[in-house]
């Protein structure tokens, strides 16, 4: 990779924004990520034998003092290839939000969403309605005399013609 990153960005973006060019940018920078992942391991397994191998005046028995020394001292090279390995499963996430933004995409799922807010709210309104319905003809029985069935009714009517003041 002797080009400089203005000209790597410029090709990847290029590359994201052309559905038949995705899914090779996404494999060539996953394949080369998890290679060098897989070299950083090899290399910290190569280290740590080595190192292991190596004892110490003054090193606790059965090499315990010399496996902990090689632990400390490739633990660097393990968490390069773990930040290699989770820059390979960006790499998906990258992909998979560069087609979630393509305008076709989100007008489909702004369709999408707009029909469903109009059909809870179609819901809403009648289950509203019929509720009111069923409320008005408890307040207003049939067997009432002073006016038809679901006619709306005060509160005053159910406790007889009384006279204010009297």
């Amino acid at each position: 990779m002797s080009k400089d990153i203005a000209t790597r960005v410029t090709t990847g973006v290029q590359a994201l924004a052309l559905p038949g060019q995705r899914e090779g940018w996404q494999a060539q920078h996953r394949g080369s990520l998890l290679t060098d992942a897989q070299t950083y391991d090899a290399l910290a397994d190569a280290i740590q034998a080595d190192l292991k191998a190596r004892r110490l005046d003054g090193d606790l028995p059965w090499g315990i003092s010399a496996a902990a020394r090689a632990r400390k001292r490739v633990k660097p090279l393990r968490d390069a290839a773990k930040a290699m390995r989770q820059a390979a499963k960006a790499i998906n996430g990258t992909v998979a939000a560069y087609e979630e933004t393509q305008p076709e995409t989100v007008l489909k799922r702004r369709e999408d969403k707009a029909l469903r807010k109009a059909q809870r709210k179609q819901q809403l309104g009648t289950a509203a309605h019929n509720s009111a319905q069923a409320t008005l003809q408890r307040l207003a029985p049939a067997d009432s005399d002073d006016g038809p069935t679901g006619a709306p009714k005060l509160l005053g009517d159910y406790f007889g013609k009384q006279q204010r003041g009297a």
